[in-house]
């Protein structure tokens, strides 16, 4: 949220470029979403499996884009019309870029993530076949590495249908389930077990200051390489900074590990929704004559996370997506 709100600030050059770091969570995205389905107890049936995604994911999506066409036809809060919704709707927007980023831009994500769904039954059996976290993981690196080259190769790099197809991602979300099985099976490495805790968080954060820097060297240095290849350093810095901020919290303030656990359940209607929250944020500072400033994003946060939590309670009673079903 704070990404795409810092976005639409009026910034100097140097900030604007460190802001990018901000997108760079979806990484994290993909790796927990692996590690999330890995641990899922409904993955015995694939008809199970895409039953609980229709109604967990595709419905509040849905309902998020029929909501922002609606804006978009009586408020114009987006260019986006019919076509572009029914693109997002049907699922086939992952491939045309004319709708790959539609009603905000931020949608494109779960047009990546339906095609994750689509073959994680496949994933799952070839993982299980395996029954070897390091092949898997490595054979999904292989297969991310070989489209990093073709994409770099076609010059596709800045094309959103190509940098963001699953198999770009597809080692982050092999990871992500590999994870989850050396959790569960307890056989995580002994330094991993001995770093995972409170007093070693100044080691993480060190870590993913590292790996940051590393990411924003490719990024400006490298022309289009740099997009394609620096996933690796990206979800490296990325995920040990929120590794170590989550330590830190969890040592010297409660109360925000409690916010975040509290924002964490009901995080993907926030994801959904606040676009639509920022946008009539804009909206209403435009028709009364204000200009978005920084010291308004503290009030934006709050709205888009209220704004969140009530998208939540009322996806979940309507009947379609009802816990009960």
């Amino acid at each position: 949220m704070l990404f795409h709100a810092m976005q639409r600030v009026a910034l100097p050059a140097f900030a604007q470029k460190a802001i990018v770091f901000g997108g760079t969570g979806v990484h994290l995205f993909f790796l927990l979403s692996g590690f999330g389905l890995a641990l899922s107890k409904h993955n015995d049936s694939v008809g199970g499996f895409y039953r609980r995604r229709l109604l967990k994911v595709w419905w509040p999506y849905a309902v998020a884009l029929t909501l922002s066409w609606g804006l978009a036809a009586g408020l114009h809060l987006f260019p986006d019309g019919g076509a572009a919704w029914l693109a997002g709707v049907l699922g086939y927007q992952m491939f045309f870029p004319a709708y790959m980023e539609s009603f905000g831009g931020h949608f494109w994500f779960i047009s990546t993530i339906l095609q994750f769904y689509l073959v994680f039954p496949g994933l799952l059996w070839l993982f299980r076949r395996w029954d070897n976290g390091r092949y898997f993981t490595a054979f999904c690196l292989l297969v991310s590495a070989v489209w990093w080259v073709v994409v770099f190769a076609l010059g596709k790099g800045s094309i959103r249908t190509w940098n963001s197809f699953f198999m770009q991602f597809l080692w982050e979300f092999g990871l992500g389930m590999a994870l989850a099985h050396a959790v569960t099976n307890q056989k995580m490495p002994e330094w991993a077990v001995r770093w995972w805790q409170p007093a070693k968080w100044w080691l993480w954060i060190l870590g993913g200051l590292i790996g940051a820097a590393v990411m924003l060297l490719l990024v400006l240095k490298t022309g289009q390489l740099g997009p394609i290849f620096n996933d690796i350093p990206a979800l490296t810095g990325y995920g040990m900074l929120c590794v170590g901020v989550y330590w830190l919290a969890v040592r010297y303030a409660p109360v925000v590990e409690r916010f975040f656990t509290w924002l964490g359940e009901i995080s993907f209607s926030v994801y959904l929704v606040h676009i639509i929250v920022l946008e009539l944020f804009l909206l209403i500072l435009r028709i009364n004559g204000y200009t978005f400033q920084i010291f308004w994003i503290p009030l934006f946060l709050t709205l888009a996370c209220l704004a969140g939590y009530g998208y939540e309670k009322i996806t979940k009673n309507i009947p379609i997506s009802n816990k009960n079903n």
